[in-house]
This record gives C-alpha cells, sequence and structure tokens, in this order.
C-alpha cells in the first residue's frame, strides 16, 4: 500500500473513531438524564415511571456495550495498520500522537467520555442505594400490615417475625 493509501486509511480510522466516541457521549448524557429522572421517581415513589425509565437505561447500556465493542475492534485495527503491536488490546492514548488534525478533538471527546462515564456511575450509585433503601422501607411497611393482619408475634430464627398465611390486599403509601 502506497503512504497515501496508508494515512488515507488511517485518517478514515480516526474519522471513524471520533464518530464512535461522540455516539457514546451522547449516549451516556441520556443515561444522566435518566438517572436523574430515576431519582425523582424514586423521590415520588412512582413504579411505573421508574420501570419504564429503567427499560430505557437497559436499552442505552446495551447500545453504549455494542459501541465500546466496535471501539476496540477499530482502536486494535488502527493500531495494526501503524505498527504497534501489543499483546492486549491498544489504549486509545496509544495512537492519539499518530491522528495528525484530530487529535486534539479526540482527546476532547476522551476527556469528556471519561467525565460522563464518572459521573454517571456515580449517579447510579446514588439512585441504586436509594432503590435499595426504598425497597427495604416497603418491606418493613409491609411486614408491619401482615403482623398487625395475623396478630402473629413469633420470631424466626433469623430474628424476623413469622406472619401467618397471605391475605391479599393493598395500601396506597403515597398519600
Amino acid at each position: 500500500m502506497t503512504t497515501n493509501a496508508v494515512s488515507d486509511v488511517l485518517s478514515e480510522g480516526f474519522r471513524r473513531l471520533e464518530q464512535l466516541l461522540d455516539e457514546q457521549c451522547a449516549h451516556y448524557r441520556r443515561v444522566d438524564e435518566i438517572v436523574d429522572a430515576q431519582r425523582e421517581s424514586l423521590r415520588g415513589a412512582d413504579v411505573e415511571s421508574l420501570v419504564s425509565l429503567s427499560t430505557e437505561e437497559r436499552e442505552l447500556l446495551e447500545k453504549i456495550r455494542v459501541i465500546d465493542h466496535r471501539r476496540v475492534e477499530l482502536v486494535s485495527a488502527i493500531a495494526s495498520e501503524i505498527g504497534l503491536a501489543t499483546k492486549a488490546s491498544p489504549a486509545l492514548s496509544d495512537l492519539i500522537e499518530h491522528s495528525g488534525s484530530r487529535r486534539s478533538r479526540l482527546v476532547t471527546i476522551a476527556d469528556e467520555l471519561r467525565q460522563l462515564i464518572a459521573k454517571t456511575r456515580a449517579a447510579s450509585r446514588v439512585v441504586r442505594t436509594a432503590a435499595e433503601g426504598l425497597a427495604r422501607h416497603m418491606q418493613g411497611i409491609v411486614q408491619s400490615v401482615e403482623q398487625g393482619l395475623s396478630r402473629s408475634g413469633i420470631y424466626e430464627r433469623t430474628g424476623r417475625i413469622v406472619s401467618g398465611p397471605p391475605r391479599h390486599s393493598a395500601i396506597d403509601i403515597r398519600s
């Protein structure tokens, strides 16, 4: 392959890499919005909204996974085109110096992506902790109601109150 053909291949590879990173950033921004909406749904105990948002979040995370897989393949292809021989998958930082005019844009996008991932992880951790707390609280309410209805005061080995046979009922605790 001629030098021009190699540089055209690399240029196209780096263009596609920039595009993939932009897509990942956009998806992570949307995930961050979803996590904020989930926090509001938890605050209002809106289970339907929470289920819908969780489904959308799972779909976006699957798209991110696919894009990330394509990104890893592309980085490996670019690395082999450049002649970087590594046993492990090469990192984006290994390729940046060969990206020419796209260098500053790739560095900017990669930094933004790292920040978005860190922010999303932290926000997701907070929402997960809140959801677990709400679930424990709801479990306690159900246990209290069951105890009140069954008039049972017997404790099992784990220290929980043994409830009687199940009674089907519903309580609106949102008000």
